[in-house]
């Protein structure tokens, strides 16, 4: 068999190589005899068909596995396109001359770095094409998993291991002072946005899931709190610089949760939450109400005494006609956005110059 496996499901190729292992081995225990792995790097086309055209030793099925050769042909941007075949052309031919029946050979292409960005094997690689051609030869992809695929992807895996999602606004009494809430509601959703597509990372957040909860449900802010790393406290300071119009570190903060590969919709939301608490205080505090009640509004952070300063601070700097016209800088910037009419990151860069120029600085004298 000649199997041509790529894509940029990692997890799902691995599994895939798992079970072609499983059929060589074939409970004999002989597999590291019988596995021949091939790095195609700098790898010459009879290293590859020797070992293919040699019978297996005492065991069902001998495995080929050739890595890292797919990758030398994909397109890796600028001006150059792909590079030839070369000799590989010739090895296609020779492979279609047939191999033994007791050989399993694969070429794996796995996901690539070129240019410092994330790249993969694809349908249109040269040498995926012409092996392609091959009497007898798959061509298994595993493409990236998107948007609500990925998801229900999540939740399977999450089922899996015997995690309890439990989806829903969490309570902000859960909140600790320095958190934020998820903009997300579905413990699913918070995962597909921090990791996005990369299924080995998921699995290891679902492993590390499943020992913490030991079986108890697991809400949006249990997913944030295990699973987001850096994510939560990028984004708590970035609105924290906003609100003190500190445009150098909110910047600092973007490039952070960019790197990090956070969705922007996400903080855009985000942001918006962080402001509609803040106009909530602005109306308690012109109203001169209690205390308790400015400390309800900021949940777990009205119980610190630095944290509700800082927060009340902040409101007074702003007042209600600062606070109109920075919810009308978040409108305008969820239009813009959701219509396509401005690109994402300079909707949100232009936002943050917008919401600091409204907010005098924490450290501007008072009048």
């Amino acid at each position: 068999m000649i199997l041509i496996l790529f894509g940029a499901n990692e997890l799902a190729m691995r599994r895939r190589l798992q079970e072609l292992k499983d059929e060589a081995d074939g409970g004999t225990g002989m597999l590291l005899t019988n596995l021949i792995e091939v790095d195609g790097r700098d790898a010459k086309p009879h290293e590859v068909l020797g070992p293919a055209m040699s019978p297996p030793f005492l065991a069902p099925r001998r495995l080929v596995l050739v890595e890292h050769l797919l990758e030398r042909f994909e397109v890796r941007g600028g001006p150059r396109g792909a590079r030839a075949l070369g000799p590989w052309d010739q090895f296609a031919t020779d492979l279609a001359a047939g191999i033994p029946e007791s050989t399993t050979l694969v070429f794996l292409g796995q996901p690539f770095l070129a240019q410092g960005q994330p790249r993969f094997v694809t349908k249109s690689n040269p040498l995926v094409a012409r092996l392609g051609t091959v009497p007898g030869a798959i061509v298994e992809e595993h493409p990236e998993i998107k948007g609500k695929e990925l998801e229900r992807y999540i939740r399977e895996e999450a089922n899996f291991r015997g995690i309890r999602f439990h989806a829903g606004q969490v309570p902000r009494e859960k909140l600790e002072p320095w958190e934020e809430l998820p903009p997300e509601t579905d413990p699913a959703a918070v995962i597909a946005s921090i990791l996005q597509g990369d299924t080995l990372l998921i699995a290891n957040e679902l492993d590390k899931l499943a020992l913490w909860s030991n079986g108890a449900p697991v809400d949006a802010l249990d997913v944030q709190r295990v699973c987001a790393g850096d994510r939560e406290p990028n984004r708590f300071n970035l609105v924290d610089a906003l609100m003190d119009g500190d445009l150098a570190t909110a910047l600092e903060m973007l490039a952070r949760i960019k790197r990090d590969g956070e969705n922007l919709q996400a903080l855009l939301a985000t942001i918006t939450d962080r402001y509609r608490v803040l106009a909530q205080l602005v109306d308690l505090l012109e109203q001169g109400a209690p205390d308790d009640d400015i400390s309800r509004v900021l949940g777990n952070a009205g119980k610190y005494e630095r944290l509700r300063r800082a927060a009340i601070d902040r409101a007074r700097r702003h007042g209600s006609g600062k606070i109109r016209l920075a919810y009308q800088a978040l409108v305008e910037a969820d239009r813009t956005n959701k219509l396509g009419e401005v690109d994402e990151e300079l909707t949100v860069e232009i936002l943050m110059m917008k919401l600091c120029a409204l907010a005098p600085s924490a450290a501007a004298p008072r009048r």
